[in-house]
């Protein structure tokens, strides 16, 4: 019979196993591509992500949507509500507060300081673009690491500290974010304010094709994950993003992605999964949105502001999943091990209540009276 100690054991462990992974969900289609359509039929947006129930998606207008049912090739999407991001960016005094706090208890974690680098990587390195490189996919050479190149190299004209990994990630699989795992975390090392994880969609290219001042440019799009406990973190920070590049350039952001899985985000509250045009749009049109993108974002990239709030809403959503599992696991512990009866006991006692012994139906004995 197998003991309850190994049942606990392997329940904590599924648990924790559950948290520490990144979730298989983080895939994209290799044939074809996701429509999202609301109530009225409009096209919302089209993406190679792989879309489930409980997606949802922030427009460029800032209206966001929830993926309600999946149909073949379309995500049928729901009206969920506006988000005025200015609204949300400008910290309440219960903010400020719990920031002061986390920076006490926590140490200040991803917050300016002293020409910090912004750190960038591909967990897909071998993604391309058509019209420039002759085919979607490149490995060891794909051309999203020369838009990678150009978005460094912007960053470093506004004086930005930059590390630009080239370091390859494939095959383009399922596995594909377990090893640019292995990346971030070494990245984590040299101390960066940001990671950037650079992507590219694979769509029609009008879904990001763009003018700037009447020079041809691809769009870009942001993604969250949606099963991380930093996902409030990486969604400020996001926003943030979004919020400043959309009052120079508005709707050169087409949206923000929530998908199901982790994206790595999970390592790091200021981890940014930015996707740069489609593989139907030309290489050079993706390095100068991603020139415009650092133009207009490198100020919200490098300064704390409302992402340094970011991070205690992240490491607090993280506390309280380690400290759920533990107690969790704990209860699990006494119920297999000492039964309801002598669990409540044990309760009794942490509580201060007095309760007699199962099968005993008398009350506790006076205490013995001065002689």
């Amino acid at each position: 019979m197998v003991s309850s100690r190994c049942v606990v054991f392997c329940l904590l462990t599924l648990l924790l196993l559950g948290q520490a992974f990144p979730a298989s969900a983080e895939v994209e289609r290799t044939d074809g591509f996701f429509t999202l359509v609301d109530r009225e039929g409009r096209i919302i947006c089209r993406t190679a992500h792989q879309i489930h129930e409980g997606d949802q998606y922030l427009a460029a207008d800032n209206v966001l949507y929830e993926v309600e049912e999946v149909k073949d090739d379309t995500a049928h999407v729901r009206f969920v509500k506006r988000v005025d991001l200015e609204a949300m960016l400008k910290p309440s005094l219960f903010d400020q507060v719990k920031t002061a706090l986390t920076g006490i208890f926590q140490g200040k974690v991803f917050v300016q300081g002293k020409n910090r680098p912004i750190a960038i990587y591909h967990t897909h390195s071998d993604e391309s673009y058509v019209p420039t490189d002759g085919t979607e996919s490149k490995p060891g050479n794909g051309g999203i690491l020369q838009v990678g190149d150009a978005l460094a190299q912007s960053l470093r004209e506004k004086g930005i500290n930059v590390i630009h990994s080239k370091t390859s990630h494939e095959p383009h699989d399922a596995m594909a974010y377990d090893r640019s795992r292995r990346t971030a975390v070494e990245l984590l090392k040299k101390n960066p304010i940001a990671l950037i994880d650079l992507h590219r969609d694979a769509v029609p290219p009008d879904e990001y094709a763009d003018k700037v001042n009447n020079t041809s440019v691809t769009k870009a799009q942001l993604v969250v994950g949606r099963q991380n406990p930093n996902r409030k973190a990486n969604e400020a920070f996001a926003y943030q993003v979004k919020a400043v590049v959309d009052r120079q350039y508005p709707g050169f952001i087409k949206g923000i992605f929530y998908g199901k899985g982790k994206y790595n985000q999970d390592i790091a509250p200021r981890l940014l999964l930015v996707e740069m045009g489609s593989h139907t749009n030309s290489r050079e049109e993706a390095e100068r949105g991603a020139a415009i993108f650092a133009a207009a974002a490198h100020e919200v990239l490098t300064v704390a502001g409302a992402s340094q709030r970011a991070v205690g809403s992240g490491a607090s959503r993280a506390a309280v999943w380690i400290i759920g599992l533990a107690g969790a696991g704990l209860i699990l512990y006494l119920l297999l091990n000492r039964g309801w009866g002598k669990f409540g006991s044990e309760s009794g006692r942490v509580t201060g209540e007095v309760t007699p012994e199962a099968g005993d139906g008398e009350s506790p004995p006076e205490p013995p009276g001065e002689g």
